[in-house]
């Protein structure tokens, strides 16, 4: 059985690691929103993060965002955490408007459209780095919300809080003709982080 302390000893080589299934997650997101957009969209090196749930509410970002939260699991129907994608509003906004070629979208219009994209994104994340660590995940359906990230996920984080006291963020931009910034974070149970562990040489 995994220690979650030993996420505090992750040296620079399991960090790469790290930084490589986020890579590979994101980069794939980022091809299926390109194609949903029909435009170039490049990605930025991410930025992986491990922090303690306790101290949530400094890694995340404090503005308004476009939310869509996702509970994983495996084939057995463990539950094996959450993914949050964010949109900065400004960011969802354009992606809804380019989608529909559309400079105004009504609210039930515009959640709908950020719900779908966000489900798009989640299971390309997910399908790639299920495949980088030679696993399962099912995403559920999203849920949307609009609202500061700590408020979306209190209620995800104090069910976690009986299992794990760590996450991990993967933070990415993607742009195409016009900035457009995405926000992943990563939120797994123990059994994910043992699957982190395994491909880390660490059990």
């Amino acid at each position: 059985m995994i220690l979650m302390t030993d996420l505090d000893k992750l040296g620079e080589e399991e960090m790469d690691v790290l930084k490589e299934l986020g890579n590979i997650g994101t980069g794939h997101a980022a091809t299926s929103l390109s194609k949903l957009l029909n435009k170039d969209v490049y990605l930025s090196v991410p930025k992986v993060k491990v922090g303690e749930i306790k101290n949530l509410s400094r890694e995340f970002i404090g503005e308004v965002v476009a939310g869509v939260i996702i509970a994983l699991q495996d084939l057995e129907e463990k539950k094996s955490g959450y993914l949050y994608i964010m949109f900065p509003e400004k960011s969802a906004r354009k992606i809804a408007g380019d989608l529909f070629g559309m400079d105004e979208l009504d609210e039930e219009m515009y959640a709908s459209t950020i719900m779908e994209v966000g489900n798009i994104l989640s299971s390309s994340f997910c399908d790639a780095s299920a495949d980088f660590m030679n696993i399962i995940l099912l995403p559920s359906p999203p849920s949307f919300a609009v609202d500061v990230p700590t408020a979306v996920i209190d209620s995800v984080v104090s069910q976690m809080a009986k299992n794990t006291n760590h996450i991990i963020l993967f933070e990415t931009s993607l742009s195409s003709d016009s900035d457009i910034k995405i926000y992943l974070a990563l939120l797994p149970e123990p059994c994910l982080l043992d699957d982190m562990m395994k491909i880390m040489g660490r059990l």
